[in-house]
């Protein structure tokens, strides 16, 4: 027989017992009515979802990916056709190439599937060129997950065959396109232009890869927009992703240059963003022009400041480069960027080539478009800028 202490101690020992069960089965009840309820609402279930035939639950990022790449398998696409990868925002983008009456098929029951798990379609843009349609989708999922499609379409007709760029006996003259990964709408323009254009694309825009990929395919060439820091820009010196400042150390200045060459496919060369500061720092440009030698890319000096030695250092090390000529459009007025373009051309007939750069602003791209036919003219022939390194 147990004595009772003197302060009870038998009766709280039992009391506290009584507790801890009577606390135990709330606690079970609970998270049985909370699996129940998660259940019934199709999420995650352990106990209510081990007896039934649900389907595993999924998160909904890996949910958005899994829909397209499922129902492409279903329409006999191949999952090779699919390049896939993250930005820095945390978007997944998923680069396709299939036929355009597969497309066709396949946008109802995309946007039937997106609807199920309640994700949205927000936009869809098209854009068109001779050989292949563009499909670009952004799609936002129940949790905010965003997921950004660029459907790229053959169109099933023969390709026209196009005139060679090259003509012999010709004085040359190229055009850089800089500032581009923002717009389809831009890149369709310039595909529309029928000339050698280059591309330059910057690192970490939102559509960096989908502009390359489309400027690839339609013949034009791609080269990298890179970053560096400027003398009086604090703004974009601070903002830019992926930009190279003065305080990096040789290893940071080498990833940085790694990591932006890995964010644009197709690229044959390089050109610098701003870069007012490290261009005409000798030691900064002989560790970046290294790295693009290392590469096999070919570089060109887009002398934002007068004091540039990039274009120099290139040279000294045996890099293919060349340097800008002319800015067509430091000023967005259509007579000014006109008055530019016929001083490229007289520069290229008089030197032999030269290398204008301008922006893919609708009035530098409208006065392109209508102006071009004057390389015939001046008796030029447009190049990529490729053609004009030395």
């Amino acid at each position: 027989m147990q004595k009772r202490g003197p302060s009870g101690g038998i009766i709280a020992k039992n009391s506290l017992s009584l507790f801890f069960v009577i606390f135990s089965l709330l606690a079970f009840t609970s998270a049985i009515g909370l699996d129940y309820i998660a259940w019934r609402k199709g999420e995650a279930s352990y106990v209510f979802g081990a007896f039934t035939k649900k389907k595993k639950f999924i998160s909904e990022k890996e949910a958005l990916d899994q829909i397209v790449i499922e129902k492409i398998s279903e329409h006999g696409i191949s999952t090779d056709s699919i390049d896939q990868y993250q930005d820095s925002e945390g978007a997944l983008h998923l680069l396709i190439d299939l036929p355009l009456n597969t497309y066709r098929e396949l946008e109802f029951h995309l946007e039937k599937e997106f609807q199920k798990t309640k994700a949205s379609v927000l936009k869809k843009e098209e854009q068109q060129s001779d050989d292949k349609n563009y499909y670009l989708w952004e799609v936002i999922g129940k949790r905010k997950e965003k997921l950004i499609i660029l459907f790229s379409c053959l169109k099933e007709k023969p390709k026209k065959e196009k005139k060679p760029f090259r003509e012999e006996g010709k004085n040359k003259v190229a055009i850089i396109i800089d500032d581009m990964g923002y717009s389809l709408r831009a890149i369709k323009e310039i595909c529309s232009i029928k000339i050698p254009l280059t591309i330059a694309v910057l690192p970490f825009s939102p559509l960096a890869k989908e502009i390359a990929q489309i400027a690839f395919q339609n013949g034009l060439e791609v080269i990298l927009h890179l970053p560096l820091e400027s003398i009086n820009n604090q703004g974009d010196n601070n903002w830019t992703k992926g930009i190279i400042h003065s305080k990096m150390s040789k290893e940071e200045v080498i990833k940085a240059v790694d990591k932006s060459l890995e964010q644009v496919p197709h690229v044959i060369g390089a050109n610098n963003h701003m870069g007012s500061k490290i261009t005409a720092n000798e030691i900064f440009m002989k560790i970046i022009l290294e790295r693009l030698k290392e590469s096999k890319l070919f570089f060109v000096d887009s002398r934002t400041t007068t004091q540039s030695v990039a274009y120099k250092t290139a040279q000294s090390l045996g890099l293919p480069s060349t340097y800008r000529d002319v800015f067509l459009d430091t000023e967005t007025d259509e007579d000014f960027i006109r008055k530019k373009m016929i001083e490229l051309f007289k520069l290229a007939q008089k030197k032999g080539q030269a290398l204008g750069i301008c922006h893919p602003t609708p009035e530098t791209l409208k006065v392109l478009k209508e102006n071009i036919h004057l390389v015939d003219k001046y008796n030029l022939e447009p190049v990529f800028a490729s053609q004009i390194v030395k």
